[in-house]
């Protein structure tokens, strides 16, 4: 059997595969992105590869998916990540929710809920302050 668009979606995002995802969206899709201090919204697949390209393009060779958890709904899939990577010879991170609602064959609209990346000094003064109960 086939893996639903929801499978695909997770299975790209796992492998940080943007160019892969970006092929799973309709022509008229919406991408609804927050960061932290900043909201913005893209219309149409094209617009929304070459954002997803930026995006790629923090991403280093030794990046990596260090946590993903994948909760299908009735019409798509929710996503959370969290990814590590080196920048400048330093471990960044940033972690995010992203909520993708489908038609059954493609994405039709795309919320994403990001942390922003997270320098080495941001990371450790969390470990610090607020250590994780849960991995």
């Amino acid at each position: 059997m086939a893996p639903t668009v929801a499978e695909r979606i997770a299975a790209r995002l796992a492998a940080l595969d943007f160019d892969g995802l970006a092929e799973l969206y309709r022509a008229d899709a919406l991408l609804d992105v927050s960061v932290p201090s900043w909201r913005y919204q893209l219309l149409g697949s094209d617009a929304i590869r070459e954002s997803l390209r930026e995006e790629a393009g923090y991403l280093t060779e030794g990046a990596r998916v260090t946590g993903q958890r994948v909760t299908p709904t009735d019409d798509g899939v929710v996503v959370e990540l969290q990814v590590r990577f080196v920048q400048e010879g330093e471990e960044r991170q940033w972690r995010e929710v992203h909520l993708f609602h489908t038609d059954g064959v493609a994405i039709t609209e795309h919320v994403n809920y990001c942390t922003g990346i997270w320098d080495a000094a941001t990371i450790a003064r969390q470990a610090v302050e607020a250590p994780m109960v849960r991995p």
